[in-house]
């Protein structure tokens, strides 16, 4: 199901419904203010240190992130001495799947990242933990958080996530490469009004160079097994979509799906100017000349030293741009038993100072930081932030979810392993999809 992108500056009015925490969770402390003796309570008693707090926090960021993380631990510690907070980093592939046992088998860490694909499940499952909390705590300005991001975490009213990372589906490209080539940069085409696909493969056979191991353009992103975010946005681009807008019918093996995952595949084994399945060559190594990517990227990309970058929107299918958005949110595992900790550190971790820190990485939820001068810098100039970010993300969907989405990943990348080893041509490839993701959404 595919859920549109409600305009990220149109703030609507939120309701601060106060919501009682149920299930297993424990309430946050009620007790006496530090310092505050109750009758007949010692002073000594009252001054106790707080029982010491180990919490774990799973996420799939690389390393940078990582340490973006631990800087933001380090200034929670600085007033919660008594927290100490492991950091688990689990493979993206892998992270769904991974975290589905930890939950089975109650060793789920406390706090968990969540991609838009995953969310379904768990909250289908009931495994996520209430954040109604957050809604009363007036220093916290949950109305700052763009109403329509909360969308996808939010069940019966009440929320149970929140996003940090909504970035618009983008292509960074390598302006040395176009430039000795003398060619018409993606910024340049899509101010003319002339970025599309067709450009797109244009370029991409002008900037290949085989002999220097050097591809004009990449879809893969996050490895060969995340098809939704190399194909997802192509599959829009053409009027495709994976289901009905239920839910309960597979409508990719149409004639649109057809033609777009035909025209991935040309560039891969006719084509070549994109890598094959299981290269793993990089953008940051210069022998990409266009990568599609996120915002969360910009890490990476600022650490290049070899030539010059930018950022520029995706280009335009015979049914537009069809720009997905990624998505991610911090959410509290119900059965930590350490909940009321876990929620006052993601409220740390994404109140308005610590939001602004994120953003250096990731498209914030906030809209006073997504409007903020500071979030313009964050990119390789305003310009290209505003074209590829901000005015893209009121015409961009959401990655596909569904509650049994882990069943439909799986079975989709062995399915397009046909594809990949050139063992089916495209349109048995759809058809074997139909056949055995069909029953999946019922």
């Amino acid at each position: 199901m595919t859920l549109k992108w409600k305009s990220a500056f149109a703030v609507m009015p939120v309701v601060l419904a106060l919501a009682a925490c149920g299930g297993n969770n424990a309430t946050p402390s009620t007790s006496m203010a530090p310092g505050t003796a109750a009758p007949g309570a010692s002073t000594a008693a009252t001054q106790a240190p707080a029982k010491n707090v180990s919490l774990k926090f799973s996420f799939w960021g690389n390393d940078t992130h990582k340490k973006m993380y631990e800087d933001i631990i380090a200034k929670y510690k600085e007033t919660h001495p008594h927290v100490s907070v492991e950091i688990v980093t689990i493979p993206f592939a892998d992270y769904q799947q991974k975290l589905s046992i930890m939950t089975a088998s109650k060793s789920a860490p406390d706090i968990a990242w969540l991609a838009e694909r995953m969310i379904p499940q768990f909250l289908a499952g009931g495994q996520l933990a209430d954040l109604e909390p957050l809604k009363k705590d007036s220093a916290y300005k949950f109305e700052d958080v763009i109403p329509s991001t909360l969308n996808l975490v939010t069940k019966d009213s009440k929320v149970y996530g929140i996003p940090f990372s909504t970035p618009p589906m983008m292509i960074y490209y390598n302006k040395t490469l176009f430039k000795a080539k003398n060619l018409p940069t993606p910024t340049e085409l899509y101010k003319q009004g002339k970025w599309t696909y067709d450009e797109m493969l244009k370029a991409a056979k002008a900037l290949t160079d085989s002999s220097k191991g050097v591809y004009g353009v990449n879809f893969v992103r996050n490895g060969w097994q995340n098809w939704p975010d190399a194909l997802q946005s192509h599959f829009n681009a053409y009027g495709a979509s994976i289901f009905s807008p239920d839910g309960n019918t597979f409508t990719l093996n149409s004639k649109e799906g057809e033609l777009a995952l035909q025209s991935y595949s040309d560039m891969i084994f006719k084509d070549k100017v994109h890598p094959k399945p299981g290269d793993q060559t990089t953008f940051d190594t210069g022998k990409i000349a266009m990568q599609k990517e996120l915002f969360s990227y910009m890490g990476k990309a600022k650490a290049v030293k070899d030539f010059e970058w930018d950022i520029a929107p995706l280009p335009a299918g015979p049914n537009g741009p069809g720009t997905t958005l990624g998505y991610a949110a911090y959410t509290v595992m119900k059965d930590s038993p350490n909940y009321a900790e876990a929620v006052e550190l993601l409220k740390f971790m994404t109140n308005p100072d610590n939001m602004k820190l994120t953003s250096q990485y990731f498209v914030p939820s906030r809209k006073s930081i997504l409007e903020s001068e500071e979030f313009f810098k964050q990119g390789p100039s305003a310009e290209s932030v505003k074209l590829s970010v901000v005015d893209q993300m009121a015409k961009a969907s959401s990655l596909p979810s569904h509650k049994n989405w882990q069943q439909i990943d799986t079975r989709m990348q062995t399915i397009l392993d046909y594809l990949y080893t050139q063992s089916s041509p495209v349109k048995d490839v759809l058809s074997r999809a139909e056949k055995e993701v069909g029953p999946l959404l019922k």
